[in-house]
């Protein structure tokens, strides 16, 4: 019913062109008539003179009046020409908006002061809490600047008539939550002059993220080679030269205790190399799995620490202290816990030169950003740790392109297993202000009310 009513209208449309020249051919003659009688033969009558003519002045009134007619059908074919044309460009620039919106990437059209001129639906979209964006300019729409972006590929495109592409972050630099790939091609006028800009835009949110995953998987491997690399060949070298010494005193007299001291040596090497590869492996359980945790009793762990530390330190003497202010014993924690204490209370005998290792082990209740944690302090008498590597000590190694040894990577394993636990680790000086009297390492862990409560005593 729509197309016949719009069909009807066109034909009267196009009728009346074509009436106005028939009305147009009946004024001329009405005029040539009235301007004939009045200037030329002025004794005749209008009337007379209207309908009765000679051949040659109706000649010429019907050759004018045929072009008159003539003039207004060539109207009416031009007009139904452009209609048509009209109809297909109208159909041509649908289908290209239908494209131009269908398209899964972000497509933004700027003009020469980075004014934003077209955007499709993908660009208004991801921009959906800055709208309008029409009209508005593309740094204070999309990055919420005041003045173009130092990076801007559009503005080099502007300035170079060349494609440019950057890697930008989203929706700003001060709130990035991803990033977006921006390619920007410049548009010629005539006079091939850039008259505007395309922005073509791609969200690689997602390929960061496996790019990242994928360069820290590097990066760990690379870490863990160097650390086989120096730790391992350390290590071996050590049992090389003590079992060569050893082959040295075993000819000579009263030698046995040095021996024993070489086969002491190379069974504590033997030792740090399983340990080495226990961390390892741990570290990059860690870094690949996601780790639960449960209701863990410290004072458990503690004991079974406490007692491994002994056995594998028999010649040392320690006199090792728990302090506990309250009841509390449990929290969200796992198995990796005894490696945390382990480490800590490790390190505090291996660096450790006094006749006696002095450790007094304290636990308290404490708060930190409204939750409840319980805090565990390792106070030691050792060797001490100075204030520019207080935070270096637990950073992930392959993290800074270093390799580390020793209490590097034991303390790297133990910062990454608080991390899981949402807990917090630092280290301070026993006596403030002087680190060579000994280390103050600080544990929170997340604290757990036990379903059941039971009284232990270490």
């Amino acid at each position: 019913m729509v197309i016949k009513f719009s069909r009807i209208k066109e034909i009267i449309f196009s009728s009346k062109i074509i009436i106005f020249g028939f009305f147009f051919c009946i004024l001329f003659w009405i005029v040539e008539a009235a301007l004939h009688t009045s200037f030329f033969e002025t004794e005749d009558n209008f009337i007379q003179h209207l309908f009765t003519t000679t051949f040659h002045e109706l000649w010429m009134r019907s050759i004018t009046s045929f072009f008159l007619i003539l003039f207004s059908v060539v109207i009416y074919i031009d007009q139904r020409h452009r209609k048509k044309l009209s109809a297909k460009i109208e159909e041509k620039n649908k289908f290209i908006h239908i494209i131009f919106d269908g398209i899964q990437d972000g497509i933004s059209i700027l003009d020469l002061d980075l004014n934003i001129i077209q955007v499709n639906h993908w660009m208004e979209k991801m921009y959906e809490f800055s709208k309008p964006l029409l009209g508005q300019k593309c740094f204070k729409v999309y990055q919420k600047r005041n003045s173009p972006c130092p990076w801007c590929p559009c503005v080099k495109t502007i300035k170079t008539s060349e494609m440019h592409t950057e890697v930008v972050p989203y929706p700003s630099e001060h709130d990035v939550r991803g990033w977006i790939y921006v390619s920007a091609f410049p548009l010629f006028d005539e006079n091939n002059n850039v008259s505007s800009v395309i922005a073509y835009i791609q969200d690689i949110t997602e390929l960061k993220k496996v790019e990242k995953k994928y360069k820290d998987a590097f990066s760990r491997a690379e870490f863990y080679k160097d650390l086989f690399a120096h730790d391992i060949n350390n290590i071996l070298q050590n049992i090389l030269s003590s079992s060569e010494l050893c082959k040295y005193y075993s000819n000579k007299i009263n030698s046995e205790e040095k021996s024993r001291e070489l086969l002491e040596t190379i069974e504590n090497q033997v030792k740090r190399g399983t340990t080495l590869v226990s961390n390892v492996r741990k570290l990059s359980k860690i870094e690949e799995t996601e780790i639960k945790t449960q209701q863990t009793n410290v004072n458990k762990v503690l004991k079974k620490v406490i007692d491994s530390l002994k056995n594998s330190y028999p010649s040392k003497k320690m006199d090792i202290k728990i302090e506990a202010q309250g009841n509390k014993q449990y929290v969200l924690a796992n198995e990796l816990l005894f490696d945390v204490f382990e480490n800590i209370l490790n390190n505090a005998v291996k660096y450790n030169e006094n006749l006696i290792v002095e450790i007094i082990i304290k636990k308290s209740e404490t708060h930190k950003n409204g939750e409840k944690y319980l805090k565990i302090e390792f106070i030691d008498n050792g060797m001490g740790i100075e204030d520019v590597r207080k935070e270096l000590i637990f950073k992930r190694a392959y993290m800074e392109g270093k390799s580390v040894s020793g209490m590097g990577l034991g303390l790297s394993l133990v910062k990454r297993i608080i991390d899981s636990y949402n807990g917090y680790i630092w280290v301070e000086d026993r006596v403030i202000g002087d680190y060579k009297k000994g280390s103050n390492f600080v544990i929170l862990i997340p604290d757990e009310e036990p379903i059941f409560m039971i009284q232990e005593i270490i």
